[in-house]
């Protein structure tokens, strides 16, 4: 599946960390201080914080280029720039890009970033439907554009470096506050790391189980700094964070599907997970920085991330899929779908989340994804861990296909050579041919 989704919920996962739920080089420059950070808190009160403490060397904001922005939202984003560095534990390599925009701004810049390949993108659309994760006829388009223009209070955006915010006139909310700091973050660990050079690279070479796997730990680790920061807050503070969590608007969040919604949680709440293991149990941020090389070149999956004692453990299979032509159809990508993929598959009618326990084997699989401008089809080629496991997500594949696929589609599960096939097409011929060409009888 297309990774598109970014941030616009890291808010709703801080806010259920902080009430106890589950769910971005040291120099001798003068703008460069030495302070000594809290690595680790569990209290509201500034004044009462227990701190491990660890030297850290913060690099001093530049925020002379910033025009017209009023001296109190300077003065907040100054203090954000150096809590950022002393929480995540990192200093800024260069003082971090701060673009400020109006919000008609804002709103353009985030349309150009989700809208880049509109041949893409209907693919896309027409695979979710034809799959029935979304309704007939919904413009996927303007529902995605709905979600960010309800959600986004700014945003880090890797390919200019910039951390990109509307117009303040009264200073940013506690809740703004937060989300400056999860930016911040992305901006300094880019910093060091280099993380959007890599993710992009998954994308576009159609690594998207990868990419979904490196985009949780992105995100992660930035909302376990947002976390951390709100632990930093007073009891006033904090009330203030949550009173106003409270009220952000999510009817467009709510409203959307609901493989959508869980696309859009996953690198928060599950890249939260992750991160908080290998910060709290394996070793600190730097054991959370080491995996943006480790993570990278296992290779990843979405399967280690949801399950955090796979990592590094756990590696997939690769998976062997046979060529198939199309007439008419053009090969939009031969990729990986993914433990996570399989999940969002399986679990879309409510009240059927058992079935998603049969993605808990995945080993590893390929797919082919087509499209001939309007129709659709797929062929995934699956294999577990166990035979077990195989049989397992094949009752599950067909009992999607029996209760929640359009029955006007074509859709196929069967075994062969220890293998699982699932084919899907909007046309029932074209499904017919996938199957004769790869034997399946």
């Amino acid at each position: 599946m297309s990774r598109r989704l970014a941030l616009v919920v890291a808010v709703l996962v801080v806010f259920a960390a902080c009430n106890g739920e589950d769910t971005s080089t040291t120099t001798t420059d003068p703008a460069v201080t030495t302070t000594t950070a809290s690595a680790s808190t569990t209290t509201s009160s500034r004044d009462t914080t227990t701190t491990t403490a660890a030297v850290v060397t913060t690099t001093a904001p530049d925020l002379s280029d910033l025009e017209g922005v009023p001296d109190q939202v300077r003065a907040q984003l100054e203090e954000l720039i150096r809590m950022a560095q002393e929480i995540r534990e990192l200093p800024f390599l260069t003082p971090p890009r701060i673009t400020v925009v109006t919000e008609e701004e804002l709103e353009a810049r985030v349309r150009e970033d989700l809208i880049e390949d509109p041949e893409e993108f209907a693919a896309d659309e027409s695979l979710y439907e034809m799959l029935g994760l979304l309704n007939e006829g919904a413009d996927f388009e303007q529902l995605l554009l709905d979600l960010y223009g309800e959600q986004v209070a700014g945003f880090y955006d890797g390919e200019t470096g910039e951390i990109v915010v509307p117009a303040r006139e009264d200073g940013f909310s506690v809740l703004q506050q937060g989300t400056m700091v999860h930016e911040l973050v992305h901006a300094l660990t880019d910093q060091h790391f280099s993380f959007h050079d890599v993710f992009q690279a998954m994308i576009d070479e159609d690594r998207l189980d990868e990419a979904a796997a490196y985009q949780a730990l992105i995100e992660g680790d930035a909302t376990l700094a947002e976390v951390l920061w709100a632990q930093t807050l007073t009891q006033q503070e904090l009330g203030e964070f949550i009173a106003e969590s409270l009220e952000v608007d999510t009817e467009a969040l709510n409203s959307a599907p609901r493989f959508v919604r869980e696309s859009l949680i996953f690198p928060y709440d599950t890249g939260l997970g992750f991160t908080q293991q290998l910060y709290v149990e394996a070793g600190g941020w730097a054991e959370v920085g080491a995996a943006y090389d480790e993570l990278a070149g296992l290779p990843g999956s979405s399967e280690q991330v949801i399950t955090p004692d796979d990592y590094r453990r756990d590696l997939p299979m690769e998976v062997d899929i046979p060529d198939v032509e199309l007439a008419g159809y053009d090969l939009v990508r031969t990729s990986v779908w993914g433990e996570q993929g399989f999940r969002l598959l399986l679990n879309q009618g409510e009240g059927v989340d058992t079935m998603a326990t049969a993605a808990d084997g995945w080993g590893g699989d390929s797919y082919h994804q087509w499209f001939d401008g309007e129709n659709s089809a797929v062929l995934i080629v699956y294999e577990g861990d166990t035979p077990t496991d195989v049989a397992e997500l094949e009752r599950a594949l067909v009992a999607f296909a029996e209760q929640d696929f359009p029955e006007d589609h074509f859709a196929w599960v069967d075994q062969a050579d220890g293998n699982l096939y699932f084919i899907a097409s909007t046309v029932p011929e074209t499904g017919e041919q996938i199957r004769a060409v790869v034997g399946l009888d």
